[in-house]
């Protein structure tokens, strides 16, 4: 765990260069400046995609905290400037990709773009900026996996969270107030592994080309794949993560919203694949 990046000074005050805004921050701007690349390099208006993936960005930064505020009302009850504060915690990514995408459709027909291809070129921006924001939590050592006996298990040193959340359980028994603290499932890294696996197979699907030479998965689908696949894997790592004191939700709650998400996106994509038979059969 590595919270803290790196620390210097500047006129005669100290900064602090924290590991979690950083690569918050870093995930943000490298998402936008490469979906707008991608989309670019796909025959796409780079400053239409510019406008369109800044502003569904900034609408998802908005829609995480919101979902975060309705699930762990616990921490924001203490300080109800939380709610509204620009501080670098309190984000659920859930909500914030919904919210994003959601915006992102509603810009993409203003500025009449192909909203399938458009969302297939959003893709690598996705996967990176998911990458990115994980090894931020890693570092800092939030979002940390309940107990494990796997040899990969993460152990956090004594002040951190996971410290924290297992003397607060009872965890650690009487030995957690002397600084014991045991491995736990390193979440952030699952999800880390799944958002360049299936952002890989979505490239591949990307680049599959038919007999024609035109891309055999049809517009869409590379962009469901990546999202029911990752949406699957958030329901399994679910169960994995710890779940805080604060978390004012119920325990349903986010398996039966996965749940929901993967039902809607099998929808869609069972629909692509039909209109892209539909599209082969009419094909002299």
């Amino acid at each position: 765990m590595h919270p803290v990046l790196l620390t210097f000074h500047l006129s005669g005050a100290q900064l602090v260069l924290r590991a979690y805004s950083t690569f918050y921050v870093l995930a943000w701007v490298v998402a936008v400046a490469l979906g707008t690349v991608v989309a670019w390099r796909r025959g796409f208006s780079w400053w239409r995609v510019l406008i369109t993936f800044a502003i569904a960005l900034a609408v998802g930064v908005g829609g995480a905290r919101l979902l975060d505020l309705g699930v762990n009302w616990g921490y924001y009850s203490e300080d109800i400037g939380r709610a509204y504060g620009v501080g670098f915690r309190g984000f659920s990514l859930d909500g914030g990709l919904v919210l994003a995408l959601a915006t992102a459709l509603l810009l993409s027909r203003a500025f009449r773009l192909p909203v399938w291809r458009l969302a297939d070129s959003a893709v690598p921006a996705l996967a990176s900026g998911i990458v990115l924001m994980r090894v931020g939590c890693f570092l800092n050592g939030c979002c940390f996996g309940t107990i494990t006996s796997l040899p990969w298990g993460v152990t956090y040193r004594p002040g951190s969270a996971a410290w924290a959340y297992q003397v607060a359980t009872g965890k650690t028994g009487l030995l957690g107030f002397t600084g014991a603290v045991r491995p736990v499932h390193p979440t952030q890294l699952y999800e880390m592994i799944a958002a360049v696996v299936m952002c890989g197979v979505a490239i591949a699907l990307m680049r599959r080309r038919g007999e024609t030479g035109a891309p055999s998965a049809g517009s869409g689908v590379p962009f469901l794949a990546f999202a029911l696949g990752f949406t699957l894997f958030r329901l399994g790592n679910y169960f994995l993560r710890a779940r805080l004191p604060t978390a004012a939700g119920p325990t349903w709650f986010y398996p039966v919203f996965y749940l929901i998400v993967s039902a809607g996106l099998v929808g869609f994509l069972v629909w692509q694949l039909r209109q892209r038979a539909r599209k082969e059969k009419t094909i002299p």
